[in-house]
């Protein structure tokens, strides 16, 4: 079963961190630096889509010093991208609210988008203080701005408004960390998207997951509701 799109909760950060004895912080900065890794990993492995979830709307919630350190982080991990665009073809793309960001993580964001808008490689999507609810109620009220003369809309014109609109589905999401749940990640997205849950933390998760994922996502029957 072909697999061209791949979206992935990168969960765990914390608990590894605790695990190895070593402050929140050097979670997340591992995690960050494995995210390269496996961003290296999609590329070997020919898949045309990757999305991550980066930030959610509800990580805010967090401690005002995680919040810092998390915002750090991302600037550093964009200063990064922006050398490495020229020696990748990857494309990449952000999805989310970018409102509460600084003007320097926009600023970035905007270059990123830009320079590598033209790629012809893997399409990189990451999920800036995103949630699944946020982009449905977002696409219904452009709707309603933009005064649609019909009562009626299906799938195909609704998707049109979503912040996915310009690339397929995910086929396959995997979550890291042991949690079982979407935590308001592509809601609208995942309706038929098969789904693992792995016990790796993210820092943990590698190549070799990676693969051994792909090889039971390959097992799989995906039906679409029909009898085949």
């Amino acid at each position: 079963m072909k697999l061209d799109h791949l979206a992935i909760i990168m969960d765990g950060n914390r608990r590894w961190a605790r695990a190895n004895n070593l402050p929140s912080y050097e979670g997340h900065r591992k995690g960050a630096n494995n995210l390269w890794d496996i961003i290296n990993s999609v590329q070997k492995l020919k898949l045309k889509f990757l999305t991550v979830f980066v930030f959610s709307t509800e990580n805010w919630k967090r401690s005002s010093s995680e919040i810092s350190f998390l915002m750090k982080l991302l600037n550093q991990f964009l200063d990064e991208t922006i050398s490495k665009i020229d020696k990748n073809s990857f494309k990449i793309r952000f999805i989310g609210d970018f409102l509460p960001f600084e003007k320097q993580v926009k600023e970035k964001i905007n270059i990123i988008t830009k320079t590598s808008s033209n790629n012809k490689g893997v399409v990189i999507t990451l999920a800036l203080n995103y949630g699944g609810r946020l982009d449905i109620i977002s696409a219904i009220n452009k709707i309603l701005i933009n005064g649609k003369k019909t009562n009626l809309i299906n799938e195909i014109e609704f998707k049109k408004y979503t912040l996915n609109k310009d690339i397929p589905d995910p086929d396959l999401l995997i979550r890291t960390g042991g949690e079982m749940r979407l935590s308001n990640f592509l809601l609208w997205d995942l309706a038929y998207t098969e789904l693992m849950f792995v016990r790796e933390m993210w820092p943990d998760f590698n190549k070799s997951i990676l693969e051994n994922c792909m090889v039971e996502y390959a097992k799989r029957n995906r039906k679409y509701g029909g009898d085949n």
